[in-house]
């Protein structure tokens, strides 16, 4: 059950219904969360579903037994089997088969050849993102940040939260759960903001991300076209994965409103950043939280030298591109902007740095030439079509049919661009004070791209498969 398809719609209309109709009730809005939750999660598939309450249940069990243990010792025991449970689940699930690929084909250029076994391992969906969520839980009770979630119906319908459950935000217990236990109280200014996220999402998902899609998969998923159709190509899907992830993002934090609850921002106008510190401030903003807090820091920071800095945020980095998918071009993605973030620490913390000043024009565009860089890694299928793409580049001529593409992608950027200057000038709590009359006529251009975009077979979001 995805966002952008008409059962969705239908079923969040009974249970949004339903939600206001228990509204004195607020354990009874709990159940409903954890069942409708239980529900969008187990139309992927019912056994992932089970996947899924057993290793909470997991958690759950492991964060009581380190708030009641006396002894450290114990405490680390039960904190060690929870990431065990939780990283073995995923180790399993999205790595295995390509750690055993990896190996196999290291055998063989050895010169020893064996008989490979057949792994059919199906993902399941969002694990990655409901992994760090429930990981978190955990080592903040470990760390005593929080006090341990006692009432197991609320601890799930935190865990599996449907408006965020798949592909994020990605929530830390000490945000979301508390509201749980608060008096959900929705006003009119939270609908309205709800409803405006929705719209908005709505928009960069199916009027920009899958405008972007049939120009990406044309060039990605066939070879030896022009280098700069490649190019081309390369900034789409650059429009497309910020459409298709920040869309996804805004729907799920305007239906939590819609229920009452505030989610954490994903995305802050990111390509207008002009270093690639501030890109990675204002892209995925959760999961850059949860690597900076959870491993970036734990490893040292920039508190051990400047190499030790170095060596920590290009760790960091290629565990993040681990962490979207089992295929070497991640982890090149993510050594492409760890070692980008490294050496922009290095030189911010230089003594030229001082001296030269960087126009903002010229920070914006080498920043974009690295984000976009690494985009090509992030959608090539294998390493080897990502290296023929950029061999392909010097060779400049392309298709005939390259001018009408240029124009298409052209037009598709300008789009994305022209967001999100309008997202930093109109931030969304001055577009809910807009007068009626310009809001619903903005609402309305809105509904009519969205339902003209509309299909019957909608494709999915790109993060589901993560």
């Amino acid at each position: 059950m995805i966002f952008n398809s008409n059962i969705f719609l239908l079923f969040f209309s009974v249970v949004i219904l339903l939600y206001w109709l228990v509204r004195n009730h607020q354990g009874h809005r709990d159940w409903l969360i954890l069942i409708a939750s239980f529900i969008f999660y187990g139309t992927w598939d019912w056994r992932f579903l089970c996947l899924l309450i057993i290793t909470g249940w997991v958690d759950f069990f492991c964060a009581y037994k380190i708030s009641t243990s006396q002894e450290s010792t114990s405490k680390k025991r039960w904190f060690l089997l929870s990431i065990l449970s939780n990283l073995g689940t995923l180790g399993f699930f999205k790595y295995a088969g390509f750690f055993l690929e990896s190996a196999f084909h290291l055998l063989e250029t050895l010169g020893i050849h064996l008989t490979r076994p057949v792994l059919a391992i199906l993902l399941p969906a969002g694990i990655s993102f409901y992994t760090f969520q429930a990981l978190s839980y955990t080592l903040d009770v470990y760390r005593g940040h929080i006090k341990v979630e006692t009432n197991p119906v609320k601890y799930f319908a935190f865990l599996t939260f449907f408006p965020q459950l798949v592909a994020g935000p990605i929530e830390r217990a000490s945000f979301l759960l508390p509201q749980f236990h608060e008096t959900r109280c929705i006003n009119e200014s939270m609908v309205l903001r709800g409803v405006w996220f929705i719209l908005w999402g709505f928009f960069l998902k199916v009027v920009i991300a899958d405008y972007f899609a049939p120009l990406v998969d044309m060039v990605f998923n066939v070879n030896h076209l022009g280098g700069s159709v490649n190019i081309l190509a390369t900034l789409a899907f650059g429009g497309q994965i910020y459409g298709d992830f920040a869309g996804y993002s805004l729907i799920a934090i305007g239906l939590a409103n819609t229920m009452g609850f505030e989610l954490s921002r994903n995305f802050s106008h990111p390509y207008l950043a002009s270093n690639i510190q501030d890109f990675w401030r204002c892209w995925h903003q959760t999961l850059s939280a949860w690597f900076r807090d959870y491993l970036y820091i734990p490893l040292g920071g920039d508190r051990l030298g400047s190499f030790r800095t170095f060596l920590n945020i290009c760790l960091t980095f290629l565990l993040a591109g681990l962490w979207h998918g089992a295929n070497w071009t991640f982890l090149l993605w993510g050594l492409c902007h760890g070692l980008a973030l490294g050496c922009y620490r290095i030189w911010r913390t230089s003594r030229i740095s001082s001296s030269i000043r960087i126009p903002h024009l010229v920070g914006w565009g080498m920043t974009m030439l690295i984000v976009s860089f690494g985009w090509l890694f992030f959608r090539a299928p294998s390493v080897s079509h990502a290296w023929a793409m950029i061999q392909a580049v010097k060779h400049l001529p392309a298709p005939s049919w390259s001018t009408d593409y240029a124009i298409a992608v052209s037009f598709g950027l300008l789009a994305v661009w022209v967001y999100d200057v309008f997202n930093r000038r109109f931030p969304w709590e001055k577009v809910i004070v807009w007068p009626w009359s310009m809001r619903v006529f903005v609402k309305s251009i809105l509904l009519v791209l969205i339902i003209a975009r509309w299909g019957k077979e909608p494709p999915s979001f790109i993060y589901f498969q993560f």
